[in-house]
């Protein structure tokens, strides 16, 4: 009895800690509401050709400019600085990627969020 005892206070132990470790991760991941509000941000901008859209399975948010690759990656600067003056914060790996209608909607410029 005792022994069944202690395996029972031990998967609680262990299912208490993944709780945890799951709650914490969820509450300081706060990636998916930043792309959104970023998606909002961006869409208030008359060099968007479409509205922007996220997707949190491929951690980026698409934005569609008319205009060329070179062009597109100055964008990249503007976008850090509005993500950095509000405070947004993304887990490694998010990006912005701006496609053009000229290019059939081809990916051409990646900026790191």
């Amino acid at each position: 009895m005792e022994v069944r005892n202690k395996y029972a206070a031990g998967m609680f132990f262990l299912l208490t800690i993944a709780t945890i470790q799951l709650a914490h991760a969820g509450a300081t991941d706060k990636s998916v509401e930043n792309a959104s509000l970023l998606c909002k941000m961006l869409d208030g901008n008359d060099a968007l050709t479409q509205a922007s859209e996220f997707s949190a399975e491929d951690r980026s948010v698409n934005i569609s400019v008319d205009s060329s690759p070179e062009e597109a990656r100055e964008l990249c600067p503007v976008i850090s600085a509005i993500v950095e003056d509000h405070d947004m914060v993304f887990a490694q790996g998010w990006t912005v990627q701006i496609s053009s209608a000229g290019n059939g909607y081809e990916v051409i410029a990646i900026c790191p969020l």
